[in-house]
């Protein structure tokens, strides 16, 4: 589906291409893509139609047109389909998740981890020889196409700075920019069918995970599936107040209920469940669900239900 020679002619022509074009050509190719702030977070816009993040991704060229033209400097976030897996290799981070420098460069773990991993599989070199990427923070994405019957998913940590993704979560496409830089193909070439010994690696962490949480939509809700949600995320609030993670868990809860349409009373009444049967208590809800919702009916960018679930699987990552 990668247009090789026209991204390429797109992207090394004289005249830069605008994120606007680039968007389109993408969608041309047949992905679905949607805007995203610097931090990576999809950008909520209700006049557009972007309310649920990367669920609301799109092929329609003329929505891009005009998402583009609102937002001309936007990333552009690849809802990933079922047919695609992509390697995510990142860099050591501290715990405002900055890139460490070493020698004022990065350390990309996530690719020593790949390489090691390239040993093990041994994988011939035309097996590397697909579409890839530089990250806006110097680590890579590899881009592998699924065999048809098996899908593609997410899974955090399966080696140390080393995520899988796949269908349900995305990734930023070259060129957006970031914070710390801006994504860059390395080698813009066809994306090739993933290899036996690397597709036999991920499948073992197919369904190895915790269970999906189950976010009614707005119309849904009562009270006992509040209930519900509390109690499933009870046990990993618990760890990360403990770890002091408690801040960005309380706003990536906030921000997920806000994109799946929960009004914010009832946003408000999942959060006063958690502060009340948190195993430390005295502790504040710090107006999360307020925060979150002021800036969210304002059309600015807040958290989502993949940050919610990346920073569930770390935490209990991190724990095991």
């Amino acid at each position: 589906m990668i247009s090789v020679d026209k991204l390429k002619s797109l992207i090394n022509s004289p005249e830069k291409p605008t994120q606007q074009a680039l968007a389109i050509e993408y969608a041309k190719m047949g992905y679905s893509v949607f805007p995203c702030d610097d931090k990576k977070n999809p950008i909520v816009d209700f006049s557009l139609g972007y309310v649920h993040g990367f669920k609301d991704a799109t092929g329609d060229l003329k929505l891009i047109a005009k998402t583009w033209h609102k937002y001309p400097n936007a990333g552009i976030g690849l809802a990933l389909p079922e047919d695609l897996a992509v390697i995510d290799c990142d860099v050591l981070k501290d715990g405002d998740k900055r890139p460490i420098l070493q020698d004022g460069k990065p350390d990309i773990i996530g690719l020593k981890s790949f390489q090691s991993l390239i040993l093990e599989l041994d994988f011939r070199d035309s097996d590397l020889d697909t579409l890839s990427v530089r990250t806006q923070s110097d680590g890579r994405h590899f881009y592998y196409r699924m065999p048809k019957g098996i899908s593609s998913f997410n899974h955090t940590h399966a080696l140390e700075g080393l995520d899988i993704k796949g269908y349900g979560g995305y990734v930023l496409l070259p060129e957006s920019p970031g914070q710390y830089g801006k994504y860059e193909f390395l080698n813009l070439t066809e994306i090739r069918d993933i290899p036996e010994s690397l597709l036999k690696w991920i499948l073992q962490f197919r369904d190895s995970g915790r269970k999906e949480i189950r976010i009614p939509e707005a119309q849904d809700v009562n009270d006992s599936q509040i209930l519900d949600f509390v109690n499933e995320v009870m046990p990993v609030w618990n760890q990360a107040i403990k770890k002091h993670m408690g801040n960005e868990l309380r706003l990536a809860i906030a921000g997920t209920l806000f994109h799946y349409g929960w009004p914010e009373t009832k946003a408000d009444q999942v959060m006063k469940l958690i502060i009340a049967k948190s195993e430390i208590q005295g502790i504040s809800d710090k107006n999360a669900v307020h925060y979150t919702y002021l800036n969210g009916n304002a059309g600015k960018a807040v958290y989502g239900f993949s940050t919610l679930k990346n920073l569930i699987e770390g935490i209990e990552g991190a724990d095991k």
